[in-house]
C-alpha cells in the first residue's frame, strides 16, 4: 500500500535501519542519474515501483532543495545543481590527487623517501594519497588515516592557515602527548605556527612517533586557498639538521608545483 512506502518509518534491510523516505529519495537520484534523458513523474515512478503521488511529494522536497530540476515545456524532471554543489568538495579532492601524484612520484624518486597529500576534515589532517619510497626502510601510512593537528607536520601546516580566532580554543584545550617530543605547551605551539606562517614549512621531528620524522608544505588551488598539503615522510636516523633543510626546500618547491599545477600561477603567498 502507499501508505507504507510514504511513511518515514524505519525498516530493517541487510541488518541495519534504514530510512523509507530517505531510500526512496536516493532511488529517485540514482534513477535520474542513470537516465539518458530528462523523465515525467509516471516514468520515474514506474521505475522506482512507487505510487505517483509518493513520487510527487519526494520531488516537490527534492527541488525545494535543488537537487532535482524541471524542464520549462514539458516538466520533465532532471538532476539539479545541488547535486553538482554536494559532489563539489569530492570531486576536487579527486582532482587535487589526480594532478598531485605526479609530483609525489617525482620527489619520491629523487629523495628515496615516502611523499604524501593531506586534506583538512575542520580538525584533524587526513592523508589521501601516498608514493612509497624506494629505500629499504620507508615511512608507510594508510590512505584516509586522521593523524593529529599539533603533532603532526601536515596538521601544523593547516594549523598555521587558520585564523587566530580559531587556533586559540585549539591551543587552549589540553594537547595530547605522543611522545617526548610532542609539543603541548600553548605558548610553545603559538610560537611553532608563527615560524610556520613565516618560513612556509612545518617539521615534525618524533613528535607523533618516535623514530618518525617529517616536513610538509601548503600547496594552493587557483583562489589561493589552501588546497593540500605535501608531506614528506622519512626515518628519524636519515633526519639530521642538513636533511632537514634539504627536504624542507624539496617540499616547498614541490608544493609551489602543485600550486601551479592546481591553477594559483606564481603569486606570492
Amino acid at each position: 500500500m502507499e501508505g507504507s512506502l510514504d511513511r518515514m518509518s524505519a525498516e530493517t534491510q541487510g541488518g541495519f535501519q534504514s530510512i523509507a523516505a530517505v531510500d526512496h529519495a536516493l532511488a529517485v537520484l540514482k534513477t535520474l542519474a542513470t537516465s539518458a534523458e530528462p523523465l515525467g513523474v509516471n516514468e520515474l515512478a514506474r521505475r522506482i515501483g512507487l505510487h505517483k503521488s509518493t513520487v510527487s511529494r519526494l520531488l516537490r522536497t527534492l527541488e525545494n532543495h535543488h537537487f532535482i530540476q524541471r524542464d520549462a515545456t514539458h516538466g520533465r524532471i532532471s538532476l539539479g545543481l545541488g547535486v553538482v554543489a554536494l559532489a563539489g568538495p569530492m570531486l576536487g579532492a579527486m582532482d587535487v590527487i589526480a594532478i598531485g601524484r605526479p609530483v609525489l612520484e617525482r620527489i619520491a624518486n629523487t629523495t628515496g623517501e615516502t611523499v604524501s597529500l593531506a586534506l583538512w576534515n575542520g580538525k584533524e589532517a587526513v592523508m589521501v594519497e601516498q608514493v612509497l619510497g624506494t629505500r629499504t626502510v620507508v615511512h608507510y601510512t594508510w590512505r584516509g588515516k586522521a593523524v593529529p593537528a599539533h603533532s603532526t607536520a601536515v596538521g601544523k601546516i593547516f594549523l598555521s592557515f587558520l585564523p587566530d580566532s580559531e587556533v586559540r580554543p585549539i591551543l587552549a584545550a589540553p594537547l595530547e602527548r605522543f611522545t617526548e617530543f610532542t609539543i603541548v605547551d600553548p605558548d610553545k605551539m603559538a610560537a611553532e605556527i608563527a615560524r610556520i606562517r613565516q618560513t612556509g614549512y612545518a617539521l615534525n621531528v618524533e613528535e607523533n612517533e618516535l623514530e618518525s620524522c617529517g616536513v610538509a608544505s601548503a600547496a594552493y588551488d587557483f583562489n589561493g586557498k589552501v588546497a593540500t598539503v605535501l608531506n614528506i615522510a622519512i626515518p628519524k636516523y636519515r633526519f639530521d639538521g642538513e636533511q632537514q633543510l634539504r627536504l624542507a626546500e624539496i617540499v616547498v618547491e614541490g608544493a609551489r608545483e602543485l600550486s601551479g599545477k592546481l591553477g594559483y600561477g606564481n603569486r606570492a603567498r
